[in-house]
Formats: structure tokens, C-alpha cells, sequence
């Protein structure tokens, strides 16, 4: 008898330390943040890639793992790294994510954020003239910059991140816009003064009289990064000022005067390693399996290492090791589907490429942080899906000859 109420006593434990919980932990509806997310078999890096999820795509949200959550998608259940679920509300389910109005923000977000909201809020930047880039809702670099340029017009602490005050202050009737006069919009002169972290009209005014001259080969989007830095110091050692970057009035002054000299030839008055193209499918033993070398991001000038995995239509290769992938992470802000423009040197030369900057798939370096691995497209390569060249690799390969290490 004492036996039989024994085992009642343990199952009644067992039942309330293991099975309720199980009852009442309830599944949530999410949505992916990240512009393609892998969900993997298993809660480990290291586990196979059941199948990709979009941004905006709906999970359910079954249980929690440490950092990672098990979710189910389509029919398919798997695990997926929390960092880029978020729980969906009422308003997400309701308007699909849609805002109630082009040029206002709703929601705060920050550095590394993505979708609607961003969107909302670059929209809004945009129209008050502090933001010139693409409304594509990654909240990078560029996005950063402007939020710091709002805050800083309006009297707000300068933190990069939308916060509830920065947002109040964006939808309100008050706000500081950043438009500026028209003078320095003319390609062919330069405004005001400015110098690297500043953004809008007078950084696109410089950047397009640099791209007259031939000493800027980047994109005219008022961001003033290394890639400006860089064509300033040119300038400025081209025209005997003092090689600091700054577009500073003296500068200016230089820039828009009639004995303002232009750059040589190759790349922006650089010098350096001529820069080649590399037909994939013709010379593919240039940069073969396991090599390791160098890439160069053109708009930011940073620099990290790779090491080839495999790949037979393009390279699918990793960051050599973990500080490598912290600086291509920082080239990206987050990791992103986003074709750019690089530079590749391996046995002394240097090639016109173009990466994306989202791990996926295979991972072969354990401990580098990166979970999975990238493609680098160089002149000719095609993607493994479609077998298709592809046009926005080819272009970005087209503006990185234009440039040399």
C-alpha cells in the first residue's frame, strides 16, 4: 500500500515539475527581421539548413533554446537564432506590416534592425532631407548617420538610434529639416564645408565635383565615408593642401577653382596594383580551392581575409577567422543579401569582384563566428541556383574596375 502511494506521490511530482509547464507554455506568432535567415535542424550553428527564411516571413514560435528559438514555417519545424525574430503584434497581423502613412514612423529601432519600421523611418529622414541613401529598411551606416544629424539639429542626444523622443520629434510639426540651400547641388561646383560622418547636400555636392575631377569613383549618396575620405585626400595631395580628408573651405575653394587639378588616370588618382578582370570560367585555377587572401570593401576601404571553400560557378568562401568576420559584419552593419562592390588580392595581383554579405549553407572554419559561408562573383560567374549570371554581382564588379588597391 505504502508502495503504490509512493509512486502516486512521484507521478503527481513529475506531472507538476514536467508536464504543466509544458501546458502552459503557450506558442507566439513572429516574424523574421533578418533579410534571409537560416533554420537549421537542430539549435546549432553547426546543424544542417532545413530551408531560408525571408524578412517579414510568419513563424510560429513552439520553445526556447538558450539563443535560439524552435519555430514552425510553412509545414517545416527547425530552429532559428532569436536575434532576428521578433514577436508580432496586433498592428503587424493586422496591416501586414504595412504604416499608415509614407513619410511617418510608428515604431523605434536601431543599428542592425530591419523591415517596415526602418523603412518608415528613412522614408520620414528622407523627406526632411537628412537621409539621401536607398529606403531598403536595413539600418546601417548611412541610416545611423542620419538619425545622428536629425538629433543633433533638433536638440536631442546624439545616440544614432531611434528612440521614443527622436520618433516624437520626427512626426511632429517642429522638426528641424535638413534640406539646405541650392548652392553646391550644381555637379559641376562644390557648397559648403563638411567632413567623414556628415551626410546630405553638401557631401553630394563634393563627392560630384571629386567624380568630375576623377578623383571619386563611388556612389553620389551624400554618406561621407573612407571611400570620400580617401578622394579628399587625393585632392587636397593633387593641389599641395594638407592631406587630412576634410572638405574643409580652403579645400572647397581649391575645388571650384579654375586651376584645380584632376586626377590621373586609374582609379581616382590612386596608383598601386593595376586592378584586373577576372574571367571566372576561363582562368577559374587564378584563385583556387582553400586559398586564402585578401578582399577590399571599396566604399569603406576596410580590409579582411577569406579563405576559399569551394564553388564552381563562384567562390563560396569564409572569414579566415573571427575578427575577420567581425569586420565584415562591420562593413554591413548586419549581415544582408546586399551585393558590394570589392577587391580581391591573392599571389600578388588584384581583382574587380563583388560579395554578398549573408552567411548561409555550408560552414567549414568552426570558430570564426560565421555561420555558414558567402559568395564572391567575379567577371562571368553565375549563382548556383539559377545558373544565371547575375546582373547586380556584374555591376558592382564593373565599378570595382574603376578602382585600385
Amino acid at each position: 500500500m505504502r508502495t503504490t502511494k509512493r509512486w502516486k506521490s512521484c507521478l503527481l511530482l513529475i506531472f507538476a515539475v514536467c508536464v504543466i509547464p509544458l501546458l502552459s507554455a503557450k506558442a507566439w506568432k513572429g516574424t523574421i527581421t533578418a533579410s534571409s535567415l537560416n533554420m537549421r535542424k537542430s539549435n546549432s550553428s553547426e546543424s544542417r539548413v532545413l530551408k531560408t527564411l525571408r524578412e517579414g516571413t510568419a513563424v510560429e514560435v513552439l520553445s526556447s533554446s538558450g539563443g535560439w528559438y524552435k519555430v514552425k514555417a510553412g509545414g517545416t519545424t527547425g530552429y532559428v537564432s532569436k536575434k532576428y525574430v521578433k514577436k508580432a503584434s496586433s498592428s503587424d497581423s493586422s496591416s501586414s506590416g504595412k504604416s499608415s502613412s509614407s513619410s511617418s514612423s510608428s515604431s523605434t529601432c536601431s543599428v542592425g534592425d530591419s523591415g517596415v519600421a526602418v523603412k518608415a523611418v528613412q522614408k520620414k529622414l528622407k523627406s526632411l532631407g537628412y537621409y539621401s541613401g536607398s529606403v531598403d529598411g536595413d539600418y546601417g551606416a548611412g541610416t545611423k548617420k542620419a538619425v545622428m544629424a536629425f538629433q543633433k539639429a533638433n536638440g536631442l542626444k546624439q545616440t544614432g538610434n531611434v528612440n521614443s523622443a527622436t520618433l516624437k520629434k520626427m512626426n511632429s510639426a517642429g522638426s528641424s529639416s535638413g534640406k539646405k540651400s541650392s548652392s553646391g547641388s550644381s555637379s559641376g561646383s562644390a557648397g559648403d564645408p563638411c567632413s567623414p560622418g556628415d551626410s546630405g547636400a553638401a557631401v553630394r555636392a563634393v563627392q560630384k565635383k571629386l567624380k568630375s575631377l576623377g578623383f571619386y569613383t563611388g556612389d553620389v549618396d551624400g554618406d561621407y565615408g573612407n571611400g570620400t575620405k580617401n578622394a579628399v585626400k587625393a585632392f587636397q595631395r593633387a593641389n599641395g593642401l594638407t592631406a587630412n580628408g576634410v572638405a574643409n573651405s580652403k579645400t572647397i575653394a581649391k575645388m571650384n577653382g579654375s586651376g584645380a587639378k584632376k586626377a590621373s588616370s586609374g582609379g581616382g588618382g590612386g596608383g598601386g596594383t593595376p586592378t584586373e578582370s577576372l574571367n571566372w570560367f576561363k582562368h577559374p585555377d587564378r584563385i583556387p580551392h582553400h586559398a586564402t587572401f585578401k578582399v577590399k570593401d571599396i566604399r569603406t576601404g576596410k580590409i579582411f581575409t577569406v579563405k576559399r571553400w569551394t564553388g564552381a560557378n563562384h567562390a563560396d568562401c569564409e572569414p579566415a577567422t573571427r575578427s575577420d568576420t567581425a569586420i565584415m559584419k562591420s562593413i554591413y552593419g548586419h549581415w544582408s543579401w546586399k551585393r558590394r562592390p570589392i577587391l580581391v588580392k591573392y599571389n600578388g595581383r588584384v581583382y574587380a569582384a563583388s560579395m554578398n554579405g549573408m552567411p548561409h549553407g555550408t560552414q567549414t572554419i568552426k570558430n570564426n563566428n560565421f555561420d555558414g559561408h558567402f559568395c564572391i562573383h567575379f567577371t562571368g560567374s553565375k549563382t548556383h541556383g539559377s545558373k544565371k549570371v547575375d546582373s547586380q554581382h556584374q555591376s558592382c564588379i564593373k565599378t570595382a574596375l574603376k578602382h585600385t588597391w
